[in-house]
């Protein structure tokens, strides 16, 4: 594909970065893009109308294709993307979470998901927001369902609203093929993020997503991240 000018620094010689969007309709995609960070979906894919062979058939797409990375873009307004991107080195495979804009020459990494992982990149309302924000006629993921579970994996915050947050993540699971009963356990579950602790991001609209001046990072920051990782790179600022 042709990089846009912002991913140009990002990408590898011998690495292409493919749009992957049409993997979303794999029966295994969920549990297989979940689990990396939530073991227990990959594990028991059953609830997502999935079997261990779906699973595997969707972690080879993903996650098995080392010359041409898959990559999910979700559009936003202003001509911004957030981009999903495998990085499926052989030696050092992981999942980058990246915000292009068109006034920024390089990208900023809001998250990674790997052996080095650093993150959250998403407070709440930049996960609800960044779900919504569908631009008429962008190529991407436009369901707002899918788009929000795609980027569970790089948010985390410690002020969700009460019960906003399970119904929210319960919806969108229903809405790619999750039974309603089932549903709001596993929101729960997603809401509480394994790899790093929830923090408590500066002031609402201020975090990396956020339009407003600041440092953008959370209040404190989480294990996994580091000086150069997303609580030091906002992208509103």
């Amino acid at each position: 594909m042709d990089l846009p000018a912002p991913l140009a620094g990002y990408a590898q010689p011998g690495h292409a970065i493919t749009p992957a969007e049409h993997l979303l309709a794999l029966p295994g995609f969920w549990p297989a893009y979940l689990g990396p960070v939530w073991r227990e979906f990959a594990d028991e894919p059953e609830v997502f109308g999935a079997d261990a062979a779906d699973v595997d058939a969707a972690a080879e797409a993903l996650y098995g294709t080392t010359e041409s990375w898959p990559a999910f873009r979700i559009p936003l307004r202003g001509g911004r993307v957030l981009w999903v991107v495998h990085r499926n080195f052989p030696d050092d495979a992981g999942t980058d979470y990246l915000l292009t804009r068109p006034d920024r020459s390089t990208e900023t990494r809001l998250a990674s998901i790997d052996g080095h992982h650093s993150g959250p990149g998403l407070s709440w309302p930049d996960l609800v927001s960044a779900a919504d924000e569908v631009p008429p006629d962008a190529e991407g993921v436009r369901a707002p369902a899918q788009r929000l579970l795609l980027l569970l994996p790089a948010f985390a915050d410690a002020e969700v609203p009460d019960d906003e947050g399970a119904e929210r993540i319960s919806r969108a699971l229903t809405l790619v093929g999750v039974p309603e009963e089932a549903a709001g356990g596993m929101a729960d579950r997603l809401l509480e993020h394994p790899l790093w602790p929830a923090p408590f991001w500066p002031g609402r609209g201020r975090s990396p997503l956020g339009r407003g001046s600041g440092s953008g990072g959370p209040a404190s920051a989480p294990a996994g991240s580091g000086p150069g990782g997303p609580a030091s790179a906002p992208a509103g600022a």
